[in-house]
This record gives C-alpha cells, sequence and structure tokens, in this order.
C-alpha cells in the first residue's frame, strides 16, 4: 500500500487562513457538487468532514473516494484542468468553499507557497500512485489494489459500501468476473466479506 502521509499540518495552516473568506456548508450524503459556480468561476472546496467521491464527467469514471480532512481544487486558477470533475458526498459533510482565486490572493498575502507546495505535491504524488496501480495492469492486479485501498479504509466507511459495485465503478471491470475473483479469494479466505461489505483483507497474492 501507498506509504504517504498526508500533511495535516500545512493543510491545517490553509484552512486556517482560508475559513475568514469562506462560506461555511453542511451537506447530507448524496448531494453533487461542482468545482465551478453559475458563472464559470472556479471554487476550491475544504472538507472537514465525511466521505466524498470524485467523478470525471468526461468520462463518467469514479476516480476516487476520498476522506476528510481534504482540499480540492486550489490549483485550477494557475493551470485550469482540461476535464470536468464533481463531488459526490457519500456521508454528511462539513467545511467551507471559496473562489479559487480568493485562495490564490491569500496565499500570496500571508506567504502560505510552502504549505501550497507540500498540499498539491502530496495530492500529484497520490494520484500517480493511484494511475500506477491501474493503467496498463491486469484485471486482477487492479482489483487487488481496490481491496487494499478498502481494507484501509476505517470499519464505518467499508460497512456502507458493497464491494462489487464500488470496484466496477471505480475499474469499470464486469461484475461477472469481478465476482468470480472475489469469489475466488474468498475461497482461499483471502479475503472476508459479509453481505456484500468488506469485512477484512489478508495476504493477498500478487496473481491470480
Amino acid at each position: 500500500m501507498l506509504a504517504l502521509v498526508k500533511p495535516l499540518n500545512h493543510l491545517d495552516i490553509l484552512r486556517s487562513h482560508f475559513n475568514p473568506s469562506a462560506t461555511p456548508f453542511s451537506i447530507a450524503a448524496g448531494e453533487e457538487l461542482r468545482f465551478s459556480d453559475e458563472e464559470g468561476a472556479q471554487q476550491c472546496w475544504f472538507f472537514k468532514e465525511g466521505f466524498l467521491d470524485i467523478w470525471r464527467e468526461n468520462n463518467n469514471i469514479h476516480v476516487e473516494l476520498l476522506t476528510a480532512p481534504v482540499l480540492l481544487n486550489l490549483s485550477d486558477d494557475l493551470i485550469p484542468s482540461p476535464l470536468n470533475y464533481k463531488i459526490v458526498t457519500k456521508s454528511n459533510c462539513t467545511g467551507f468553499y471559496l473562489p479559487v482565486s480568493r485562495a490564490m490572493d491569500i496565499i500570496e498575502e500571508q506567504g502560505l507557497w510552502k504549505s501550497f507546495c507540500h498540499w498539491q505535491t502530496y495530492q500529484m504524488r497520490w494520484f500517480e500512485w493511484r494511475d500506477s496501480q491501474f493503467i496498463g495492469t491486469s484485471t486482477y492486479a487492479q482489483i487487488r489494489s481496490t481491496l487494499l485501498t478498502m481494507a484501509s479504509w476505517d470499519q464505518e466507511l467499508r460497512s456502507q459500501i458493497g464491494v462489487i459495485n464500488y470496484i466496477q465503478t471505480h475499474t469499470h471491470i464486469s461484475r461477472s468476473v469481478i465476482a468470480e475473483m472475489l469469489s475466488a479469494l474468498r475461497k482461499g479466505n483471502y479475503i472476508e466479506m459479509q453481505k456484500g461489505k468488506l469485512i477484512a483483507v489478508h495476504k493477498l497474492p500478487l496473481n491470480y
């Protein structure tokens, strides 16, 4: 599994400076959020509590399920993304949002570039690792990597997410293939599942 440590100290520095200029929110599960407002201005979102899905709208790909605290979309004012993304809350979420342009002004005014770089580098390395697990890899390798990611979640989150559905939306592997491999892993006592939810992952074989 990935050995990156979320730089919470730098994230908290950014949070404390952004908060006075931001709009707070408390959002229920199942809400869809955009990274830009109705005028097209980019917004950055800080999630203090909750779980959220990131989807790539261009091809309806599930990018990742993230756990708060997390700060999203901070760099879009510097280099706009050619792709469109959306957030879907998986649980009740709290936090705040503010225009990316305002966030960048605060970073410049308060000299927060070190914290900005630490947080952005963490996100870049995280998604770099994620891509290495899914691009050009076998079907089993993608399922294995996804199971290891799910195993790192706390029990509350795992109890809410169906294994087959999550792997399918995350990888676009057919449900029948996923079910077949999960069945084999359960028979080999490599994983434990109950009512379609992941209970535990033991040492998974490297190859299927």
